[in-house]
């Protein structure tokens, strides 16, 4: 009955996700696949939609941006994006203000496309632990070559700092560290170290800081510079420099990568909200919506700004909306 269902969405046309094992040098390497019926194959007979395909893997574009650099007309690069997203290999991923109109931005969903036939697998003998490719590449440097590459720094949970507050964040770490914990192959401990303990040394490595100026005194030697940033003045608002919003809700929080102000050559990855409850929302986007936050262009700063949502009324933070 099961394989009823499945096989009736897929003469619809549905797409599945699969994974493609692969063998590099007598190992098993595992891709994320794009599962497409074999009636939509016949979209790579183009030479113009390959190369369509190829331009999006190198860096998620529009019409427009794909016309230049294949020196096409916009229409009929428009033709193969339309063919190439209800089959399932491209997705539309943002809008951007382009001339006073709205283009659309796409990626390619996966490295591989893959089809089935008819159904004859079989049960693997030792489960293969695979993980998402994309989720590895967005979380570098921070976890490099299966090791965390990076000081996790959370605030003392005692009075400190020039604020003399208390951390309550370092409890959110947990489902912090479990998620990054199934990318790493050898744990090290311990993962984590408070601000009070920080050391110069310590700031020149790629960091994942916890919690905002008022509870995480690293966070608030460098919040002025960043580019979305606390007020002091307006109760510990979130300002968001490129878009000039100022967000007041207190389950408000913000994913921030960009360069170490303390080493150029190392990021940071901040976690954090006006309140607890907003640095509870930011390590849900992070662990529960990583999809929403991978764009491919990890040359610029990534700033995402959510508020925590409580869909099953119990007081808690279980779910995020995405405010920019």
């Amino acid at each position: 009955m099961q394989n009823a269902k499945i096989w009736e969405k897929w003469e619809k046309g549905v797409i599945m996700d699969t994974q493609l094992i692969d063998h590099n040098g007598g190992k098993p390497v595992a891709y994320e696949s794009t599962l497409v019926n074999p009636k939509n194959l016949s979209i790579f007979g183009s030479d113009l939609c390959l190369k369509v395909v190829a331009e999006l893997a190198k860096q998620p574009g529009c019409a427009m941006d794909l016309s230049r650099k294949l020196n096409q007309h916009e229409q009929k690069i428009y033709y193969h994006l339309r063919r190439l997203e209800k089959s399932g290999i491209i997705k539309q991923i943002r809008t951007e203000k382009r001339y006073g109109m709205t283009a659309k931005i796409y990626d390619v969903i996966s490295p591989v496309v893959a089809t089935k036939l008819y159904d004859d697998g079989y049960p693997l003998e030792n489960q293969i632990k695979t993980k998402n490719p994309k989720v590895e590449r967005f979380l570098y440097p921070f976890i490099k070559n299966g090791k965390l590459n990076a000081k996790i720094i959370v605030g003392n949970p005692h009075e400190h700092g020039r604020h003399d507050s208390r951390a309550s964040d370092s409890v959110h770490v947990a489902d912090l560290i479990h998620f990054l914990g199934s990318f790493i192959k050898k744990p090290q401990f311990p993962c984590y170290i408070f601000d009070t303990q920080v050391k110069k040394e310590d700031l020149k490595d790629n960091l994942i800081l916890i919690g905002n100026p008022k509870h995480n005194t690293v966070v608030d030697k460098i919040n002025q510079d960043l580019p979305v940033f606390f007020d002091h003045d307006n109760e510990w608002a979130i300002v968001s420099k490129p878009t000039n919003k100022t967000y007041t809700n207190l389950a408000s929080g913000i994913i921030l990568i960009t360069t170490n102000p303390f080493n150029k050559k190392k990021k940071i990855l901040l976690l954090a909200g006006k309140r607890s409850r907003g640095t509870k929302a930011a390590i849900i986007a992070l662990t529960q919506n990583t999809d929403k936050l991978i764009t491919g262009e990890r040359d610029q700063d990534l700033i995402r700004v959510v508020m925590g949502l409580d869909r099953d009324n119990d007081y808690e933070v279980d779910h995020v909306r995405f405010l920019e």
